[in-house]
């Protein structure tokens, strides 16, 4: 709301500065051509010819460069005597009377004299008159009270601040037109967000704009829409599988296991029945951690936090690990510094345990010639930094690019379970980075240079 408000009193001051810059330019404009106008020396130089206009023995006579003057003007003139006849003339047109009435001459005076404009001049012989063409001046009769004039001063800047007022106004009154168009503009961007149809009207100067985000919005709903049913459709798939598969598997994990310890078979049998058990164990983990992977996902895995201090926990998988027949080939060592000692965090124990041990099963798993992992758990600040070290043979970069990607979007999930199978990476991490991310952490996926890989978890710890 703040950055709208902002926005009309731009558009507001904005438009009262044009309005009063447009009318001091005009009323600028008209008083240098009026005064221009007024001081025009083609039409307005009558005085002048009156003084180049000399009495002699014969008359009146025009000297020379009045009579070029009046020439290059087009104009004529005439002097009229005290009787009111014309006693001296040039360049007079032919329906111009030669005589006078008192009458007459006022009336000239003021207006026209045939249609012609006059100026009227007093000459020592008479009334001199100088007239120009039809058609190219007008004459106004304009008398101005002396206590108008006088009142100029107060008058003058009291229209200058109605008019700037009325500008301001103007301006206000089309800044909240804009103003209101650019709210439902802003409220339907909003509703975009939080995905909701947006249904804004075409009209009004913001129509093109409102058009486009209107028909966003029906796409966004559209793909929404699609995304729904693709993601419940997977949802749903998955599930079933799970439960469909769970009854079969359970009764090829029996019977193998009985062939593996049925004395009777020769010891190659009872191998390839333990084979065979120990496939269907991890056909089993597989389908429960896709199930896992799609619930964590699409938030549908209830989370059971409580306090919980996070080096204890390490400590203990760690052990559990060990104590689980770990291979001469493998060593788990397990680093705490003292201010990570008793700090806790606010989670699900068995989804942090998972997570844990799913980082380290995985240096185990793919390094079965044999590797050294390091645990290590410090503090920065408030978050916890976990971080699961080895020096085996690292990521393959396909994978690093999928569990360590900028976005980590569950069709790309989808699309690569295939390939997640042929490497033996990929499932396992995802549910790390999920489980990390559901107690508002990250993760960070790397190779290092010597060989081997880390994952570090930044996770955040509560007050003690």
């Amino acid at each position: 709301m703040k950055s709208m408000m902002k926005v009309l009193s731009r558009y507001v001051l904005s438009a009262a500065a044009v309005a009063v810059l447009l009318l001091v330019i005009n009323v600028t404009v008209l008083i240098v051509w009026l005064f221009s106008e007024k001081d025009d020396k083609n039409y307005y130089n009558i005085s002048q010819t009156s003084n180049q206009l000399t009495a002699t023995n014969d008359g009146y006579e025009l000297s020379p460069s009045g009579k070029n003057q009046l020439e290059h003007n087009n104009q004529w003139a005439m002097l009229l005597n005290s009787e009111g006849k014309v006693i001296w003339n040039f360049m007079l047109p032919a329906d111009v009377p030669m005589a006078y009435s008192i009458s007459d001459v006022a009336g000239f005076s003021r207006w026209y004299l045939e249609d012609y404009p006059v100026s009227v001049w007093r000459h020592d012989g008479g009334l001199l008159v100088v007239g120009s063409p039809k058609n190219t001046m007008w004459k106004l009769g304009l008398m101005i009270p002396q206590r108008t004039l006088n009142n100029l001063g107060f008058w003058v800047p009291f229209f200058l601040v109605l008019n700037c007022l009325t500008a301001i106004f103007l301006a206000l009154i089309f800044g909240l037109r804009l103003f209101r168009s650019l709210k439902r503009l802003s409220n339907g961007v909003q509703d975009m967000t939080r995905k909701r149809p947006v249904s804004l009207p075409v009209n009004g100067v913001l129509g093109d704009l409102a058009m486009g985000i209107n028909e966003a919005s029906n796409q966004l709903m559209i793909q929404e829409a699609a995304l729904k049913k693709r993601d419940d459709a997977r949802t749903t798939w998955i599930a079933g599988i799970s439960h469909d598969i769970r009854t079969p598997l359970a009764v090829a994990m029996g019977y193998s296991s009985q062939l593996e310890e049925d004395e009777r078979l020769l010891q190659e049998q009872r191998d390839l029945a333990g084979i065979v058990r120990r496939q269907c164990q991890r056909i089993k983990d597989l389908v429960s951690d896709l199930n896992l992977a799609s619930k964590l996902e699409y938030d549908m895995q209830p989370l059971r936090k409580e306090r919980t201090p996070l080096a204890p926990l390490i400590r203990s998988v760690a052990v559990d690990i060990i104590n689980d027949n770990l291979s001469e080939r493998h060593t788990l060592e397990v680093s705490i510094t003292d201010n990570a000692q008793n700090r806790c965090l606010l989670g699900d124990k068995q989804l942090l345990k998972r997570a844990v041990s799913n980082l380290i099963l995985n240096s185990i798993k793919h390094n079965p010639e044999g590797c050294d992992i390091t645990i290590e758990l410090s503090m920065d600040g408030e978050n916890f930094i976990l971080s699961v070290t080895d020096n085996g043979t690292g990521f393959p970069e396909d994978v690093l690019q999928r569990v360590d990607g900028i976005k980590n979007r569950s069709e790309n999930a989808g699309q690569n379970e295939g390939k997640n199978e042929q490497s033996g990476h990929g499932l396992g991490l995802t549910i790390v980075r999920q489980i990390i991310k559901a107690h508002n952490g990250s993760t960070h996926f790397s190779n290092l240079s010597g060989g081997g890989c880390r994952v570090i978890c930044y996770l955040p710890s509560i007050s003690s």
